[in-house]
């Protein structure tokens, strides 16, 4: 649907060919209308408890891409194997997202062994599912899934793309006065070695994810290769950890962060925002946002202009991932 309601096709949608997703991490499900494809761009955004870099997001996407409406929604979490999302669920929101047109993502993290069986069975419920796919975040769930789904698309998620990502430091790199050996090695990804592209056509996977990293990544990171490339805005991951601050904050004594606790799901009701300092800086600092057990960076507006801005001369980059991690806000 567009903004004014009518009816249009998935490419056309968005302009020159780009695809608008939707990621509900957090949610028990993702929003009902959304998946009916009856919510605007701007109306999925509104609202949102970290509101101010959805309002600017939603403002240059819709000056880029006048006529983008949703048209995939991202289900499960990249960080967290346990909000992964049962079958049952998954057979329930394929069925919705049918009427109305809007395709489903389904979101893997890193996986135990245990995990993979039980992820292995949430993608087989999207098995024949039209315009579906599987977001792997470990090469053991891309093997898995290729061995044992051969039938699923599989998108390599973000966590696999190796870039410098501290916010503190990645931006002093988009700048002439780096040295050129700094920028040489910390403005491309592992995604670039000989090895890594011989996996990706090994397991024939055609899309892979990025960031809206700080620093300006090499022509090659963009183009280069065949495939497809989604890039998530406005959060930038930055780092991940078994422990969940949001399950902790309940907890008393030397187990407060111990790996594997009691979880009661804290992390779709809050999120915490931390100020760090910057090495040598003016005492600004960076924010840092707490979801659940990994923290993100939303990235400055010129950051996400910069991505946007490339879209109609980089053909390989059609998706735009936009995370709406829909929790309240408790500042650190």
């Amino acid at each position: 649907m567009t903004r004014h309601g009518g009816a249009v096709s998935a490419r056309k949608a968005a302009g020159c060919g780009v695809e608008v997703g939707l990621y509900f991490p957090f949610l028990a499900g993702p929003p009902a209308a959304v998946l009916r494809g009856e919510v605007p761009l701007d109306d999925a955004l509104r609202g949102s408890p970290l509101g101010d870099a959805h309002r600017a997001l939603a403002e240059a996407l819709l000056r880029h891409l006048p006529r983008a409406a949703p048209k995939r929604v991202y289900i499960g979490n990249e960080t967290c194997e346990r909000l992964l999302p049962s079958p049952e669920a998954i057979r329930s929101w394929a069925a919705a997202a049918r009427g109305g047109r809007v395709a489903l993502s389904l979101v893997l993290p890193p996986l135990s062994r245990d995990g993979l069986a039980r992820a292995e069975s949430a993608a087989g419920a999207l098995e024949g599912v039209e315009g579906s796919e599987v977001v792997a975040n470990d090469w053991g769930t891309v093997h898995r899934l290729a061995s044992r789904r051969p039938e699923l698309a599989v998108v390599l998620g973000r966590l696999t793309h190796k870039m410098l990502r501290d916010p503190r430091l990645a931006d002093r790199f988009d700048s002439p006065l780096a040295p050129l050996s700094a920028r040489a090695a910390l403005c491309r990804s592992g995604e670039l070695a000989p090895g890594f592209r011989a996996l990706m056509e090994r397991y024939g996977i055609g899309r892979r994810e990025i960031d809206p990293f700080l620093q300006p990544l090499e022509e090659d990171e963009w183009e280069g290769r065949d495939g497809r490339l989604s890039v998530h805005l406005p959060y930038q991951f930055v780092t991940m950890g078994r422990g969940c601050l949001p399950a902790a904050m309940h907890r008393e004594g030397n187990g407060k962060f111990a790996a594997g606790g009691p979880c009661r799901t804290e992390c779709a009701k809050y999120a915490v925002e931390f100020r760090v300092p910057v090495p040598g800086g003016n005492g600004a600092g960076r924010h840092l946002l707490s979801l659940g057990n990994a923290l993100y960076h939303a990235v400055p507006p010129h950051v996400s202009e910069r991505a946007l801005t490339l879209l109609p001369s980089r053909k390989r980059v059609d998706r735009v991932v936009v995370t709406v991690p829909a929790v309240e806000r408790t500042p650190a």
